[in-house]
């Protein structure tokens, strides 16, 4: 059992900001000493890759090697001097057992290992993105078990804050000790960080190679820690509108952090009583699902209440989320609807879409988990085994490109055990296994029957919803966001057990006896060019 009282030491950030409404918690953590593998780039650059294919093809001279590269002979020295001090060439230039491994996955092997601390969510298992060499603690005074008063460490004077602990859920075990991957991850984005000054700095999207992931040490197993987290109020503007929000600052790098607010999100739906003091900072109702939701007039509201229900039946209600996401979708594709190509409403669609294919996914994979015989016989590598499984649920042998990043038994193992922290490809290797091994009523099952294009649909929905987000220059265009609103429809439809549903193009419903009609109107859909959307004066 997790054990985190008033005599759990706090963890001392090693920067905070003063100014500003402020709400501090003290986030429950398990501290890892670790030794583990430096890793400054993550790939090989293309001289790198360049210099080393030919090596390998058999081409040994400078010059010979830069005429085919167009590259000065010195360039092509220096080259070769770096991957020698990385034993990828040998003294001839020739390329080395490690070298080949290299060039195959691409992973520039790290030459530094240092010794550090990273610190686990007893929450969700993951780690943090940071870690700290030298980490101290804060001091602390507890008023009452819910109640502390932190000093912080500023510039030239302490500073003490008021902070709510976050207690781990009631009869919650520790989590697993992090894996090697994990800590390779999280020791090398936490050291970026601070050499960047703390910018943007995403999850890798390539699996780290086992060579590298064992030189990675466990030195002490998880020690309690609190740490503290600062939430602050910043404001969003939506048409016209300010609207007031929260988020919540990294301690090891003073910049607003999306994990650590999903993170407090994901808490805040467990704990009454953080969300309560949570809405008391804000004002008002705090959860991120609802911000957009609370905006849209009650006479709009009603209305798509009414279309869902007619549409999923008026059990749809008993899935709150389920239904809030849904009432967002179906406003936002409504107003894409009107205006047409290049909407901004376009990336509200795919990104509501998504949240709601996200959770639909993880809550399927995890209420029909594999049993653990089976996913023991996991073998490396998997991904023929995730084709398989493809052509068993009525897809395309070659859908499995989509999924073919998760070539470890582990990493899928690992997402059908937490699927909540499952990357894209992951959760979607996830859901295809947990189809493959569950009766006919699974939602994944039906779905594919209908759409033998599912994964390829779905991961071209999450790269959408990426663009949306991040605001990149590529345009969304109507096609795409009734794409991703239909096989939302589809998606819910499955997972409530219901008839599939065909929406018409004047917007009327048509159930459909039987889903072999509905994979025809698939069929043709895809194949007929779409008719243009019916533009209406706002």
């Amino acid at each position: 059992m997790l054990a985190f009282g008033v005599d759990t030491p706090v963890v001392q950030p090693s920067h905070s900001q003063v100014g500003g409404p402020q709400q501090w918690l003290l986030w429950p953590a398990l501290r890892y000493r670790v030794v583990s593998p430096l890793v400054h780039e993550q790939r090989l650059n293309m001289f790198q890759s360049a210099v080393l294919g030919l090596g390998r093809a058999g081409f040994r001279q400078a010059d010979e090697i830069g005429a085919i590269l167009g590259l000065q002979a010195e360039l092509v020295d220096v080259v070769r001097a770096d991957l020698k001090a990385l034993a990828y060439l040998d003294r001839y230039n020739a390329v080395t057992d490690i070298g080949r491994k290299a060039l195959r996955d691409g992973f520039l092997d790290p030459t530094r290992t240092i010794t550090t601390y990273v610190y686990q969510d007893v929450t969700t298992g993951s780690l943090w993105p940071a870690s700290t060499l030298e980490p101290s603690q804060a001091k602390v005074t507890w008023n009452t078990s819910s109640r502390a008063r932190v000093q912080l460490r500023t510039a030239g004077s302490p500073w003490l804050v008021s902070a709510f602990p976050v207690r781990p859920a009631g009869g919650r075990t520790a989590p697993d000790p992090p894996d090697h991957e994990q800590i390779v991850e999280a020791v090398a984005r936490g050291e970026q960080a601070k050499r960047h000054g703390g910018g943007r700095n995403r999850r890798w999207d390539t699996p780290v190679p086992d060579r590298v992931v064992s030189r990675v040490s466990l030195v002490t197993s998880g020690s309690p820690v609190w740490i503290p987290i600062q939430l602050f109020l910043e404001r969003r503007g939506t048409e016209g509108s300010d609207l007031l929000s929260w988020n919540a600052r990294n301690p090891f790098t003073a910049r607003p952090s999306t994990y650590l607010r999903k993170m407090v999100a994901t808490r805040v739906q467990e704990s009454a009583t953080l969300r309560n003091r949570i809405e008391r900072f804000v004002g008002a109702r705090s959860e991120a699902l609802l911000l957009d939701y609370d905006l849209i007039d009650i006479a709009v509201r009603r209305r798509i209440a009414e279309k869902l229900e007619d549409r999923f039946t008026v059990g749809l209600r008993e899935h709150k989320d389920l239904f809030e996401l849904l009432t967002l979708l179906e406003r936002d594709i409504e107003r894409a609807r009107r205006t047409g190509d290049g909407a901004p409403e376009l990336g509200d669609v795919a990104r509501n879409a998504w949240r709601l294919h996200e959770a639909i996914l993880r809550d399927v994979v995890n209420m029909n988990r594999p049993s653990n015989s089976i996913m023991s016989a996991f073998a490396d590598p998997v991904g023929p085994l995730l084709g398989d499984y493809c052509t068993r649920l009525g897809m395309p042998f070659g859908e499995q490109r989509h999924i073919k990043v998760v070539t470890a038994a582990r990493q899928l193992r690992k997402a059908l055990a937490r699927p909540a922290g499952a990357k894209t490809p992951e959760l979607l290797a996830a859901a295809v296994v947990s189809a493959v091994h569950s009766d006919s009523d699974h939602p994944i099952r039906r779905l594919a029957a209908v759409r033998p294009n599912l994964l390829s649909e779905l991961t071209n929905l999450s790269k959408d919803r990426n663009k949306g987000s991040h605001a990149q220059a590529a345009v969304l265009n109507v096609d795409a966001g009734e794409a991703a609103w239909r096989l939302a429809q589809d998606t819910v439809a499955t997972y409530l057990g219901l008839p599939l549903v065909d929406v018409a193009p004047t917007g009327k419903d048509l159930h459909l006896d039987g889903e072999s009609v509905q994979a025809e109107n698939h069929r043709k859909a895809d194949s007929a060019a779409r008719p243009a959307p019916i533009r209406q004066e706002r």
